[in-house]
């Protein structure tokens, strides 16, 4: 597992830090105001413009001569707005310093440039977590040429990524800001990958809530946890463990059949791949039977399943099988012949 930091802190410090820059300006407007008005009150020879120049080349020290002879009172309020001046100066750049020194500075215009990006996104998938598997999931997504933006809240992990090249956002996936900066509205897909149940509970129900339609699946290490999660959102559950000793088990007792599955999902030199396709309303295949949409180019890809928009899974579905709106095609074949395939799924609008 990797390291975890401390992100919190990290976070509040930065936030804080921008607080602090923002009072900067309404301070030296405050200073200004304050010096014009003095000067105003207390030379009835100044007009505005001459108490604004006064204060201003007082409290910048700046060094140039009274704009007219001051008063012993003015004077004194001279001194009272150089030290407020002087003060000012040095909080300001004490502040910049630090906010340059701690990287905040390229930082900030870096994220801004990243929600840039990731705001110009759609059809997305969200991998929240970049642990172990979140990192072999985002490699099989980028193999394939997906778009793919990664949250995570350790500072380490987002900073590996972000100088990949990778579209990051630190945060806790959890919290609705992340989810949105992510663009989740616009996402097609969400993987909670972390090692924590509860974290990938909370992840799938704000997924829920803030995108109605996204395509959910969720990491789950107790078993017990997994309608938990299905009730919070999740499409898909996959329990780690048992997963892992199903697979080490089927290693054991069909070497061959489980190496050829995963040549043939894995491979990328090898174009075989196993795909699935939506069958929308008006497209050829709405209304017809796998036999009747068979064309001669598409002869040899092999439809292996059929899931009803009821829910029912067909395997092995014969070339009579009628479908309809709505239904899931599982393709066993090429990558070319699924891309015809797709064609046909598609109704003639699109």
């Amino acid at each position: 597992m990797m390291p975890r930091v401390n992100t919190r802190k990290h976070t509040s410090q930065s936030a804080a830090l921008l607080r602090r820059l923002r009072i900067i300006v309404p301070t030296f407007i405050l200073v200004i105001g304050t010096g014009t008005l003095g000067y105003l009150l207390l030379e009835d020879e100044f007009g505005l413009v001459d108490a604004l120049y006064q204060s201003v080349i007082t409290v910048s020290t700046v060094g140039f001569g009274e704009t007219k002879p001051l008063s012993d009172s003015s004077r004194l309020f001279t001194i009272v707005l150089i030290l407020l001046g002087v003060s000012a100066f040095t909080y300001t750049f004490s502040i910049l310093g630090e906010f340059v020194v701690a990287g905040e500075f390229r930082g900030s215009v870096r994220a801004r440039k990243m929600r840039s990006k990731i705001s110009g996104l759609s059809g997305h998938t969200i991998i929240c977590g970049y642990g172990r598997i979140g990192i072999r999931i985002a490699e099989e997504f980028n193999s394939i040429g997906q778009d793919v933006v990664i949250i995570d809240n350790n500072s380490s992990v987002t900073g590996h990524t972000t100088r990949s090249g990778m579209l990051t956002i630190e945060g806790d996936a959890g919290d609705d800001q992340a989810l949105i900066d992510a663009n989740i509205k616009n996402a097609s897909r969400l993987i909670a990958s972390t090692g924590s149940d509860a974290a990938n509970l909370m992840i799938s129900l704000s997924a829920r809530t803030l995108n109605p339609d996204i395509f959910i699946v969720a990491r789950a290490d107790d078993e017990n946890n997994e309608q938990k999660l299905i009730k919070a959102g999740a499409n898909r559950v996959v329990p780690i463990y048992r997963s892992t000793g199903r697979r080490m088990a089927q290693l054991a007792l069909r070497p061959h059949a489980v190496e050829f599955t995963d040549i043939a999902l894995g491979d990328h030199e090898i174009e075989l791949s196993i795909e699935d396709t939506i069958v929308q309303a008006g497209s050829p295949l709405d209304g017809a039977t796998l036999q009747e949409c068979t064309t001669p180019e598409g002869s040899n890809y092999m439809v292996i399943a059929v899931r009803r928009k009821s829910g029912a899974l067909e395997l092995m579905p014969p070339p009579t099988t009628a479908l309809t709106a709505n239904d899931v095609i599982v393709v066993f074949g090429t990558r070319d012949q699924f891309s015809e395939l797709e064609s046909l799924t598609k109704s003639p609008s699109d």
